[in-house]
């Protein structure tokens, strides 16, 4: 009888031990996670001919084949936590060239819209030089390290 009860103690403990080890490695290779290069934080400041440049869309397209792109939005004054996966999770090992894309909607008018009711007759106006939003034309290139990348400021010019 005392056997019986301490293999089945043993049972339970092995039971519960080996549900939580598959409950936990199970978060760890979700379908969402599985295969994902590790990335790194790089965080930094746009501006335009010295002044930050607010609600810009910062794009990264890594040079590498292996490297995954990324993206990011600056703040106010400018700055940006650059995401792959998540936001502000960063961006993967190596080089980037970087694309900086900044547009306001406007009417035949020349009036800013903000809200579209109808479709046509708006075109965009670039609020940085756009060959800033080109990789080959922006000649911007990021390094990202294993690491805590800080990128600086990158100051566009007309």
């Amino acid at each position: 009888m005392t056997y019986s009860f301490r293999h089945s103690l043993a049972m339970l403990i092995l039971l519960v031990a080996t549900g939580l080890f598959l409950g936990c490695s199970s978060k760890a290779i979700d379908k969402w996670t599985r295969g994902r290069p590790p990335v790194y934080p790089a965080t930094g400041q746009i501006t335009y001919n010295g002044k930050p440049v607010a609600e810009a869309v910062v794009t990264f397209q890594p040079v590498d084949e292996a490297g995954r792109g990324g993206s990011a939005v600056t703040d106010s004054e400018g700055f940006f936590e650059a995401q792959t996966f998540d936001p502000g999770d960063g961006l993967t090992v190596g080089t980037h060239r970087v694309a900086v894309h900044k547009v306001q909607l406007v009417d035949a008018s020349g009036n800013v819209v903000t809200e579209i009711r109808e479709p046509g007759g708006l075109r965009e106006k670039s609020l940085v030089p756009k060959r800033y939003a080109n990789f080959e034309k922006s000649k911007l290139e990021v390094t990202i390290e294993e690491d805590e990348n800080d990128l600086g400021v990158l100051d566009l010019k007309d």
